[in-house]
């Protein structure tokens, strides 16, 4: 949990608090010989919570399933519409929510859009742009909390050049935004953030996965160079994909620091038992 004067140096938050939920992977319970009821219980809790803790916005850090079949995918279609016209959702992809269960054999995304089309996040409120048409793997959702404009991006596994781009336009055609950024994998197991060029103990790093068909890839590092540290709207980067729960918090050159938090559940017991990141803004600035 972050706490301080004000998460980005600005004003306090006005008004009465709100909240962001935070799904970690739930590879480990979606399958029908697994724990599917926790993920139902899960999303069913937020929704009859959503009223009494002000939650704005739910998203899911990636790895939904855990071999991108039917019925992983239907498990988790039926647990968000517990969702639908209650809270607003945004979906990551992680490296399990493709072909290859795990290995990431492409970036091919046709279940992912069967079960969760356009046509069904336009139905809530919240998404004002998509990096490609005709999905939401990578998408800009945004929403008023706190008396001040949030964006929220929910991000590819291992971003390519062109979509770190396409968030960069999008942040300059919001001025103003404070900005939570989604992402499957973004930080490694001790709270480090994954670099494929020094980080030489690390392991499932992005770049790992990317054997020419992936169109090219972007690990925590280069996100942090390219696109998080340039960018002072960018207050939040929450992701999964490494079983820990760990916190960074970096300074930059100007700006505010950056929060950047890692949570994944699933090697605990019953898959991860339900445990699931509440983020809740208080108004004097504060997060708890």
């Amino acid at each position: 949990n972050s706490q301080g004067n004000s998460i980005d140096g600005s004003a306090p938050a006005v008004g009465q608090s709100w909240t962001l939920i935070a799904l970690p992977d739930t590879q480990a319970v979606v399958s029908v010989s697994a724990y599917p009821e926790i993920l139902y219980a899960q999303t069913a809790w937020i929704a009859a919570q959503a009223r009494a803790l002000n939650i704005e916005y739910v998203v899911h850090e990636g790895d939904i399933t855990n071999d991108s079949t039917d019925e992983q995918w239907n498990t988790a279609d039926h647990a968000f519409r517990l969702l639908d016209g209650k809270v607003p959702y945004a979906l990551a992809m992680g490296n399990h929510d493709h072909p290859g269960s795990g290995s990431v054999n492409s970036r091919d995304t046709s279940q992912f859009d069967a079960h969760f089309p356009v046509s069904r996040i336009q139905q809530q409120p919240g998404l004002v742009e998509t990096f490609e048409p005709g999905t939401v793997v990578n998408a800009a959702y945004a929403f008023q909390a706190g008396g001040r404009p949030w964006l929220i991006f929910a991000l590819e596994f291992g971003p390519r050049d062109a979509v770190l781009a396409w968030v960069e336009r999008v942040l300059q055609a919001r001025p103003g935004a404070s900005a939570i950024l989604v992402t499957h994998a973004y930080l490694f197991v001790d709270g480090t953030r994954f670099d494929h060029v020094d980080g030489t103990d690390q392991y499932s790093n992005p770049h790992d996965y990317d054997h020419g068909q992936l169109g090219g890839v972007n690990d925590g590092e280069e996100m942090w160079q390219k696109l998080i540290a340039p960018h002072p709207e960018i207050c939040f980067v929450l992701c999964g994909h490494m079983h820990a729960e760990r916190r960074l918090t970096s300074a930059r050159t100007m700006g505010p620091p950056v929060h950047q938090m890692l949570a994944d559940f699933q090697g605990e017991s019953l898959g991860g038992s339900g445990f699931m990141r509440m983020l809740t803004f208080m108004p004097d600035g504060r997060v708890m």
